[in-house]
C-alpha cells in the first residue's frame, strides 16, 4: 500500500514583477550525454519563472570555438542577467562576454574549482578559473552549504538555491511493507561513485552480521559481492531506477569525506526521500543538512553505526513509514522547482533593481 501526497504551493516563492519581463539568458557548457545538472538547476525551473515571476529566460549551449563566441556575443546582447550554469572561465575571456548582459551569476552545484579524479583533488587551473569567475560575477548560487562557504570567500553575494528534485518525476509516496518481506537496502550509482559504496563495505558485513531478513540491491554498473548481506546486482537503466524505488524501502548515501565530497550536492539522498525512502549516510556534506536532524535519515561513520540503524529500520516498520513522510515533506517545502524558482527569481530581481507589487499566483491559481 502507498500513501500518496500532492504538491502544495510555495510559500517561500516571491512575487512577480510588474511591467516588462525580466530577461535572463542561461548559458551552459553541459553536453546532452552528461549527469542531468543543467536539467535540475535551470530547466525544470523555467516555467516557474515564466509563468509565476514574469521572466523570460532564452537557454543557450556557449560555444566552445572562438570565432562561435564571438558571433554569439553579437548576436545575443542587452539581457538583464547573465546565468552561467557550471562555467568558470579566466578574467579577460569573462570580460569578452561582458556585452550579453548587464548582471552575472554563477550558478554551480558541483565544486568545479576541484577535481575528483586525483587523490587531493586540486588543480590548480581549475581553482584559479573558478575563484576568478566567482569574484568576477555580480552573484553567486551555490546548491550545498559547502559550495557556499567556498564561494562566499570570494563573493560576498553568494546565496544558497538547492539542488532540485521535481516531484512530478518521482512517486511522492510510501509503501508498507508485507508481512515476511525483507527490508531491502537501496544504492544507485555510476561506475565514478562505486568506490563510494565498496569503502563501506565494512559497514555492509556488520549489517549482514545482524542475521536479520534484510538484503541489498545494488543498481549501478558494478557489481558488489558480500560475505554476510545478500546482494542483488541490477545494471543501471531507467525503467531499473524507477522499479526498485518501488520496491525498496531504505536508500544508502556512502561518502568518503574529502573536499570534493563536503562541497558536491549530491543527488541520491533527494531521489531517495522524494520516493518515500529514508537513508542511512556518511555524515558528509549535504547528507548532514538534508537528514534533517534525523528525521529524514540517519547519519553514521561507524559499522556499528549503520548496523544500528539499520536493525532499528528492520524492526520498526512505523519508525521507517514516518520518516519516509518526513522526506517528502521536506523535498517539497525545499527541493521543489517552485520554491526554487521563487528564490531564484528574487536574487535576478534584485540585482536588476526590480521591484515586486502584485501577489503571487500559485500554479493551480494560473492554471485555473
Amino acid at each position: 500500500m502507498r500513501e500518496n501526497y500532492e504538491m502544495q504551493g510555495g510559500n517561500e516563492q516571491v512575487t512577480p514583477m510588474v511591467g516588462r519581463p525580466l530577461r535572463v539568458l542561461a548559458l551552459t557548457r553541459t553536453k546532452p550525454t552528461q549527469p542531468p545538472t543543467w536539467t535540475l538547476r535551470v530547466e525544470r525551473l523555467l516555467p516557474h519563472l515564466r509563468e509565476q515571476h514574469g521572466i523570460e529566460v532564452d537557454a543557450c549551449r556557449w560555444p566552445y570555438k572562438r570565432a562561435d563566441k564571438e558571433a554569439f556575443v553579437r548576436e545575443h546582447s542587452g539581457y538583464d542577467v547573465v546565468w552561467l550554469h557550471r562555467y568558470t572561465t579566466w578574467p579577460w575571456k569573462l570580460c569578452r562576454m561582458r556585452s550579453l548582459g548587464n548582471h552575472f551569476v554563477l550558478d554551480i552545484d558541483d565544486p568545479v574549482g576541484f577535481s575528483s579524479s586525483n587523490f587531493a583533488n586540486f588543480s590548480l587551473s581549475r581553482w584559479l578559473k573558478f575563484r576568478a569567475t566567482v569574484r568576477g560575477c555580480d552573484a553567486v548560487l551555490a546548491a550545498s552549504d559547502g559550495l557556499v562557504e567556498l564561494a562566499a570567500h570570494h563573493n560576498p553575494r553568494t546565496r544558497l538555491v538547492r539542488l532540485c528534485a521535481d516531484p512530478a518525476t518521482h512517486s511522492l509516496s510510501v509503501r508498507r511493507r508485507t508481512p515476511g518481506e525483507p527490508l531491502r537496502l537501496l544504492w544507485l550509482g555510476s561506475r565514478a561513485t562505486f568506490k563510494y559504496l565498496e569503502f563501506v563495505r565494512p559497514h555492509l558485513e556488520a549489517i549482514g552480521r545482524l542475521g536479520r531478513n534484510i538484503e541489498l540491491v545494488v543498481v549501478g554498473h558494478s557489481r558488489l559481492e558480500l560475505n554476510h548481506l545478500r546482494v542483488t546486482n541490477i545494471a543501471w537503466s531507467r525503467e531499473a531506477e524507477l522499479e526498485q524505488f518501488a520496491r525498496c524501502h531504505v536508500g544508502l548515501v556512502p561518502l568518503t569525506d574529502d573536499r570534493w565530497t563536503r562541497a558536491k550536492a549530491t543527488l541520491k539522498p533527494l531521489q531517495y526521500l522524494a520516493n518515500g525512502l529514508p537513508f542511512i549516510a556518511s555524515p558528509v556534506g549535504v547528507n548532514l543538512r538534508i537528514s534533517d536532524d534525523g528525521r529524514n535519515g540517519v547519519l553514521g561513520a561507524t559499522p556499528d553505526r549503520w548496523a544500528d540503524a539499520a536493525e532499528r529500520f528492520e524492526a520498526n516498520e512505523e519508525l521507517r513509514l514516518q520518516m519516509g513522510r518526513a522526506g517528502i515533506d521536506y523535498v517539497l517545502a525545499h527541493h521543489s522547482p517552485e520554491v526554487l524558482a521563487g528564490l531564484v527569481a528574487a536574487e535576478f530581481r534584485a540585482l536588476a533593481g526590480l521591484t515586486e507589487s502584485v501577489p503571487l499566483r500559485t500554479s493551480r491559481q494560473i492554471a485555473a
